[in-house]
């Protein structure tokens, strides 16, 4: 007799197929629909100490703003640091402290202020190359979201993924592969002139 398998049956088996343990959290697409990559981004720095300048800063340099909600699109408030802490904030916070510095340190010139905030925003690849996000689409495939490919939350809505899975990689990602999600980040993020400042007055920082 041949057994017929709905659409939601398929879904909640590879849904639990895909729960080894700790290593995995779930982030439900109605969920971020909540929200958009803009509030996302002034709800990250409410609180941190150097809020007044990331606001200053946007104000001067909007370019930098949408760097910010750019890279916001791409990993959502949801994605963690190594500690559980959300990763856009500190990468926020890391690209406001570094052109905070900047400025105290006289480097006040255009190309060094938008290179350093851009180094800081993109500097933690690693931790975008610690996980691997899927999900299971409309049709119960299993699809799987190539880093910075397109925002995270379109892409769900496109595919029909209702629930994304975001697992720990095993073992952790060589350098190459953080060295090439970091320049699909930059690309993602910045604009080719921002971008040409961050290689020519910020590549190490």
């Amino acid at each position: 007799m041949t057994q017929i398998v709905s659409l939601q049956t398929a879904r909640v088996r590879s849904a639990v197929h895909l729960q080894p343990g700790s290593g995995t959290e779930h982030w439900t697409r109605r969920e971020l629909e909540r929200s958009d990559p803009e509030q996302w981004v002034f709800d990250a720095i409410a609180g941190l100490p150097h809020e007044d300048f990331a606001l200053a800063c946007w104000s001067q340099q909007p370019n930098l703003r949408k760097a910010a909600v750019k890279l916001a699109s791409y990993i959502t408030p949801r994605w963690p640091t190594e500690d559980g802490s959300s990763l856009l904030a500190h990468s926020i916070g890391e690209a406001v402290k570094r052109a905070k510095a900047a400025v105290d340190n006289g480097e006040v010139f255009t190309g060094r202020f938008v290179g350093v905030y851009l180094y800081g925003l993109t500097l933690h690849a690693r931790d975008v190359a610690r996980l691997s996000i899927k999900g299971v689409d409309r049709f119960g495939v299993l699809e799987h979201w190539r880093p910075f490919s397109e925002p995270l939350q379109p892409w769900a809505s496109r595919l029909g993924v209702d629930t994304l899975i975001a697992e720990t990689v095993a073992p952790g990602p060589t350098e190459a592969t953080v060295e090439g999600i970091r320049s699909h980040m930059i690309v993602r993020v910045s604009d080719p002139i921002d971008t040409g400042y961050l290689l020519k007055h910020a590549a190490q920082g």
